[in-house]
């Protein structure tokens, strides 16, 4: 039998980032206040301050370990929680290395997001487990809000090439044959 990531399970990680995310906004708001995030940089535009994460980030969250559950579940399904604590683990390691480079102001952010982009013709990383560990991981630099956005707008863009490249080896099994 295959191990689950039950409702129990997803509860208490959803309320281990409630209190983390918490945690960081209590903090934030001691020492200085609660940084808010504009689109583009650009005071003109609308703010997001992190007391939103607050919000958000528990909820999408237990949403995405429930997205695990149901692909786990699936009679047909390989998927083991060893799998997807690696790809998480990854998608975690990503996140926090862009942090890194963006808070030091290291220049090599591009080659990581290229060397991502071609990594999607491979991997499917558009899958839930990669998508948590880049929220969980650029929320202390960035927020809940922008992570979560920027994410999303990835995933759809890895999900189309993953799927592209796929339909064009089939094409060419098809061809072939």
């Amino acid at each position: 039998m295959k191990t689950q990531l039950n409702q129990s399970i997803r509860i208490v990680i959803s309320l281990a980032v409630t209190l983390l995310i918490w945690g960081h906004i209590a903090w934030d708001y001691v020492h200085g206040g609660i940084p808010t995030h504009y689109i583009l940089h650009n005071k003109d535009l609308p703010g997001i301050p992190n007391w939103w994460g607050g919000l958000v980030l528990p909820l999408i969250t237990y949403f995405l370990l429930f997205r695990i559950q149901q692909r786990i579940k699936k009679p047909a399904s390989k998927e083991t929680l060893q799998k997807i604590g690696l790809r998480f683990l990854s998608g975690l390691i990503f996140a926090v290395t862009i942090s890194i480079c963006y808070m030091q102001d290291i220049q090599i952010v591009d080659f990581i997001m290229g060397l991502v982009f071609l990594m999607a013709f491979i991997f499917p990383i558009y899958k839930s487990e990669y998508f948590l560990g880049w929220v969980l991981g650029a929320s202390f630099t960035f927020g809940a809000i922008i992570p979560i956005g920027f994410g999303s707008l990835l995933c759809l863009v890895f999900f189309i090439i993953y799927h592209l490249v796929g339909f064009i080896k089939s094409l060419l099994k098809s061809k072939g044959n």
